[in-house]
């Protein structure tokens, strides 16, 4: 069962729609908005004691994500995002609809990436604003190239694999576990 309770600094409480695929080891803490379809994967945290975090529809939040904020500032995530097993976003950061956020890369203060951009594996940026479709790799991360326009956006192409997985999941643990609230 995951640990989903309210901020004891705040008292604020996740808002969670009840599409959502949460798995057993994640932990969601404070004044966290989570929107339709979107799944957090094994070993997330998502810790909004001291500002809101966003994530949009049809995101996936994959396995060992961190995501936390600077006192007063907040994160938000687009609708149609993949970030990366051991991702870290650190905000305050803005990540647009049908973002990359790449395995083990780092998001950090001041960051905003718009619709499309995505962020290489490894990589760290921050107090960076990552036009639509450019890939940044690095450390620090610099762009790498520009991603073709006519292309369907990357989060697009992926996250819906990511629903139907995540629907599946709740499906099995529903009907595996007895849940005890």
């Amino acid at each position: 069962m995951p640990i989903v309770i309210p901020s004891p600094i705040t008292g604020k409480k996740p808002k969670i729609d009840d599409s959502v695929y949460i798995a057993p080891t994640a932990v969601i803490i404070g004044d966290v908005t989570i929107e339709k379809n979107t799944n957090i994967w094994f070993g997330a945290v998502i810790r909004a004691d001291r500002g809101p975090i966003k994530i949009g529809k049809n995101t996936s939040i994959q396995e060992n994500v961190s995501i936390h904020i600077e006192k007063g500032t907040s994160v938000s995530i687009g609708s149609k995002c993949i970030i990366g097993h051991h991702a870290m976003i650190h905000g305050p950061v803005e990540i647009g609809d049908g973002c990359l956020v790449g395995i083990g890369s780092n998001v950090l203060h001041n960051t905003k990436m718009h619709e499309g951009s995505m962020i290489a594996a490894g990589a760290v940026i921050t107090n960076n604003e990552i036009p639509s479709r450019e890939l940044w790799a690095g450390v620090p991360a610099k762009l790498l190239k520009k991603l073709p326009e006519e292309e369907e956006l990357i989060g697009e192409k992926t996250a819906g694999e990511y629903v139907e997985n995540g629907k599946k999941f709740r499906e099995f643990f529903e009907k595996k576990f007895k849940v005890i609230s």
